[in-house]
């Protein structure tokens, strides 16, 4: 199988996983994304950080920061007298959508790798890791 159609499967197969929470919900895919990357995530709270380390548009993620603030999910402030960046924070509102997601992404992560032994998670996740870490750093260098 291409490299390109195994990654469309698994990320197919994600957002299959996590279709409930965001139809219970009511989230678009990018709401549900930057929740859950925020969660995950805590000490990457601007919207620049999304952008960079997501790697997705400012115009999508703006408008889904704008929507989450809207319905209380999120709240944005400027800390520390910086009034140049915005950090983000999760609401109490928030707290049964986290869950739900978290629930989703541990189910995602059992069928992915269920009959995997602990050594091949392990070998996997370091050539997984590798991957990734040489890719980020062909992109920085072709800029």
């Amino acid at each position: 199988m291409h490299f390109w159609e195994a990654q469309k499967i698994l990320t197919s197969f994600y957002s299959q996983c996590v279709k409930p929470v965001c139809e219970t919900y009511q989230l678009t895919q990018m709401e549900y994304d930057i929740l859950m990357f925020l969660t995950n995530n805590p000490q990457y709270d601007t919207a620049s950080d999304i952008v960079k380390i997501r790697m997705l548009t400012k115009s999508h993620v703006s408008s889904a920061l704008k929507e989450l603030e809207r319905r209380g999910l999120i709240r944005t402030a400027f800390q520390n007298n910086n009034r140049k960046t915005i950090h983000i924070s999760i609401q109490e509102e928030a707290e049964p959508i986290i869950e739900a997601g978290k629930t989703a992404q541990i189910k995602f992560g059992q069928k992915l790798f269920q009959g995997f032994s602990k050594e091949e998670m392990e070998i996997y996740s370091g050539l997984f890791q590798r991957t990734c870490q040489n890719a980020r750093k062909e992109m920085e260098e072709t800029k």
